[in-house]
């Protein structure tokens, strides 16, 4: 069943930082993320089951088997049952991503955070560096975290966008909702986003993981 949306959809990857472009998804087939390298889809036939497909111009799917691979079994990472030239199927994890959760005004618990930090450390002994955690790489439910991308956990850099995460929700979101739950609206939220990119970039850890992507290609 799988081979049928690998064959069918079309995946692009048309700026480097934005989510992929996704058409021709194939009937009974459910597109439920968009990452910046890949999308994730759903299937019926598929239960507790995703499939994950690479854009047909982005590389990287060996990486992320070797990270599953050394990960292993833990309660907050997913689990890989096989793979292919550009697709990973992997142990579907329910929940809502904290991106979500900031637009429907879903309280953030702190113990989200604290799983996060502990998969975190887990994922640092078993000799992954752990990158590119933000709020639409991780999920929560019933007050639990879980890390749903491990693409980039064999990259060398220090990636300061889950400290930040972490900075805004002590300083700013938890402070506030206590006094009034809101929800921000995703315009905000996508102009938020694109002021972050320009702070990655001004910041200099864009040119450092830009250097590290032109050596990798070498």
């Amino acid at each position: 069943m799988k081979e049928e949306i690998i064959d069918k959809v079309s995946i692009i990857s048309v700026e480097p930082y934005d989510p992929v472009v996704v058409k021709n998804i194939p009937r009974g087939w459910e597109l439920i993320g968009r990452g910046n390298f890949a999308a994730v889809f759903t299937h019926p036939s598929l239960p507790n089951k995703v499939v994950k497909i690479y854009a047909e111009n982005k590389k990287g799917i060996e990486e992320e088997v070797k990270v599953y691979k050394k990960l292993g079994y833990h309660k907050s990472f997913s689990m890989l049952y096989t793979f292919g030239s550009r697709y990973l199927v992997l142990e579907k994890l329910g929940g809502v991503t904290l991106y979500q959760a900031f637009i429907e005004g879903i309280f953030i618990p702190k113990s989200v955070l604290d799983d996060v930090d502990h998969a975190i450390k887990y994922a640092t002994k078993q000799g992954l560096n752990p990158t590119d955690i933000h709020g639409k790489n991780v999920i929560m439910l019933n007050g639990h975290g879980y890390i749903v991308d491990v693409s980039d956990f064999l990259k060398p850099y220090k990636c300061p966008k889950w400290s930040h995460l972490k900075r805004i929700y002590t300083l700013l979101y938890f402070p506030l909702y206590k006094l009034h739950p809101f929800s921000i609206p995703i315009t905000m939220i996508e102009r938020i986003r694109k002021s972050y990119q320009f702070y990655l970039v001004i910041s200099g850890f864009r040119k450092k993981q830009q250097a590290y992507e032109r050596n990798s290609k070498k």
